[in-house]
């Protein structure tokens, strides 16, 4: 069996209000990754965020900052996410007055930061159909978050060809069993490149429950001997990582999905996470990948290298 392979998402589109160890300005940002990096993993997962109002702002340049100042204190996999843009349900565009959150803006930032090897990617998040986000408020009997993350046939692949013309791996990230349909369909037209590696998220309400039996069934959907991750929102987390490390995949974990250690009990930093997953697979015997291993594993390059 592979050693593990470690992700974690330190913030994604997370709001501030909602959690206050969430890291938001660079500074946070780059000493949850290096924590985060000390205690077991081996790839960030970032999102863009305003230095100055801590909220989302997808831009290469809040990006580049927090790219860097990672890079200067270790060897992290970077992941950059190209997701986020949504179609609200009465409509409108969510973000519409930030031109970067069309499909062709967000992937445009990855581009961007390709032109400099010091912030350049090495993967990047690559949504496999248009999933519905929805958050539901159980105290206030409503819907907090409505929208489609609009990603048409057309839009993967000119996403898929602009990562590939900028050398970054996709990461297929993948909301229900229909998505993994789409990235088999995608590269047997050629426009998805073996060898391929899926993340599978559960749990997102409008998508795939996150149950064992679902992710059994994702796993047996994609070709043997691919790799694939698994993320699972909420408390969900920690039952799907465990069921990941069993099967052989790997996981990723973080303030992205969720905020608690185990029910009642907020997590103070992604790190604490990250160390759970490495109890959790110690108890198993699952050995925890370096991350020249993880490169290995990945088919990636060393940053070293391309200085």
């Amino acid at each position: 069996m592979q050693k593990l392979i470690i992700t974690v998402a330190i913030s994604g589109a997370a709001s501030p209000e909602d959690n206050p160890y969430l890291p938001k300005t660079p500074k946070e940002q780059i000493q949850a990754a290096y924590d985060a990096w000390n205690a077991g993993a081996s790839i960030v997962h970032l999102h863009g965020r305003n230095p100055y109002t801590g909220k989302p702002e997808h831009k290469a340049e809040y990006l580049a900052e927090v790219i860097v100042g990672i890079r200067s204190k270790c060897d992290m996999i970077i992941n950059v996410s190209t997701g986020g843009s949504g179609r609200r349900v009465d409509g409108e565009w969510l973000y519409k007055e930030i031109p970067e959150e069309s499909v062709k803006g967000r992937v445009s930032v990855v581009a961007a930061l390709c032109k400099g090897p010091e912030t350049k990617p090495d993967l990047a998040s690559f949504n496999a159909g248009s999933p519905v986000i929805d958050i539901y408020s159980h105290t206030q009997k409503d819907f907090l978050l409505k929208f489609v993350m609009v990603q048409s046939f057309p839009d993967m692949v000119y996403i898929a060809n602009v990562l590939k013309e900028n050398g970054v791996k996709p990461e297929l990230e993948c909301y229900d069993i229909g998505m993994i349909n789409n990235c088999l369909f995608l590269r047997d037209i050629g426009v998805l490149e073996e060898p391929l590696y899926f993340q599978f998220v559960l749990g997102v309400l409008g998508q795939i429950p996150a149950t064992v039996d679902n992710l059994l069934h994702m796993r047996r959907c994609i070709p043997e001997g691919t790799m694939w991750s698994v993320c699972a929102v909420g408390l969900n987390e920690w039952p799907m990582v465990t069921t990941a490390i069993i099967l052989g995949g790997h996981v990723r974990v973080g303030f992205e999905d969720n905020i608690y250690l185990k029910r009642g009990v907020v997590a103070k930093s992604n790190a604490e996470m990250v160390e759970k997953v490495v109890r959790i697979a110690k108890e198993l015997d699952r050995e925890i990948a370096s991350v020249d291993e993880a490169r290995s594993m990945l088919g990636l390059s060393k940053y070293s290298n391309r200085r």
